[in-house]
């Protein structure tokens, strides 16, 4: 089995992090005390921290890792590598990554339950790729995929959930990563939204992804950001509650081998600062987060909907409201 890559410290992660330049705000690389968290959450939260601005649109999206010393990675990549299928490409008949991704999503058209949806939802098969994406990312198949959220308290929910400390003091497993892409700020690398550039007529996996390729690329998908008389068609809420209640998008990575963070390189150019924020926090802050998240209704059960446990909860209710 191949072997991810991973950070074997902080310093190490840095020089793909948050860079010295001045538009960079280096303080909160990594926070250890609560007055530095607090500190940090009142920035991140203020409204220029990722708020809809007046055009409706966020600018902002982050995400949350439970270990630090991974890394963006999105789970086809993990899949990819882990299973040493880039040895593949080399065989007689050559299995490029994009091509498994198309592969599976052509098998997925062929679900007859999935082309009654589509169909109903005037969605015809060549335009299913990237709703069909969204459905195998929900339902945990590798894509190349990776989700984000507006929302900082989800992406703190997820850094903290199923979080292990680790036995040793300030090494690189004693600490959760906040990431945070900012769509002014990262433009270089980070093509505008799916559903404005496809105007309705989404692309097939493997074209877009070539395109992407061979400009060293990612593109971000938001239904969130459509207007409101929903001329542009959704992609990536069909049976989807979950994206709904955790704010999400998808950052859609083409190369087989390369995490995020990599991408600036690929665009870096003389007065040009445009790594991705990274913030590292000490796994010892958990309860701290708990407690900030809780505040902001941020919970299990709100951001994994469970359609059967509400239908329970309402007609309990309905029962202790008629036995009084």
């Amino acid at each position: 089995m191949g072997k991810l890559q991973i950070y074997k410290s902080l310093d190490e992660k840095q020089a793909f992090f948050n860079s010295d330049g001045q538009h960079r705000d280096v303080r909160y690389f990594k926070i250890d005390q609560a007055y530095e968290f607090n500190n940090w959450y009142n920035e991140m939260t203020a409204p220029a921290g990722g708020q809809a601005n007046s055009n409706g649109r966020f600018d902002v999206f982050f995400r949350g890792v439970n270990e630090s010393k991974y890394k963006l990675y999105n789970s086809a990549q993990r899949f990819w590598i882990q299973n040493n299928l880039m040895q593949l490409e080399s065989l007689s008949q050559p299995l490029s990554y994009l091509h498994m991704i198309q592969n599976m999503v052509d098998r997925a058209k062929e679900v007859k339950l999935l082309q009654q949806v589509f169909k109903y939802y005037g969605i015809t098969p060549e335009q299913m790729d990237f709703p069909l994406l969204s459905i195998l990312q929900h339902y945990k198949a590798p894509t190349p995929l990776m989700d984000w959220t507006y929302d900082l308290n989800i992406a703190l929910f997820f850094a903290i959930m199923d979080v292990r400390r680790s036995a040793e003091e300030d090494v690189i497993d004693d600490y959760i990563s906040i990431y945070k892409l900012d769509k002014n700020i990262h433009s270089s690398f980070l093509e505008n939204n799916l559903n404005y550039v496809s105007a309705n007529v989404f692309p097939q996996v493997s074209w877009l992804g070539g395109i992407l390729e061979g400009k060293n690329s990612l593109i971000y998908i938001s239904d969130f950001e459509v207007s409101e008389e929903r001329k542009i068609k959704p992609i990536t809420t069909y049976y989807n509650l979950n994206i709904l209640a955790q704010n999400g998008i998808f950052v859609f990575n083409p190369l087989e081998a390369t995490p995020l963070e990599k991408f600036p390189l690929f665009h870096n150019q003389i007065g040009l600062d445009n790594k991705i924020f990274c913030y590292n926090i000490c796994k010892d802050l958990a309860e701290l987060i708990k407690y900030k998240i809780s505040k902001a209704d941020v919970s299990f059960d709100f951001l994994f909907p469970n359609l059967e446990q509400y239908s329970q909860r309402i007609l309990d209710d309905y029962l202790k409201f008629v036995v009084g």
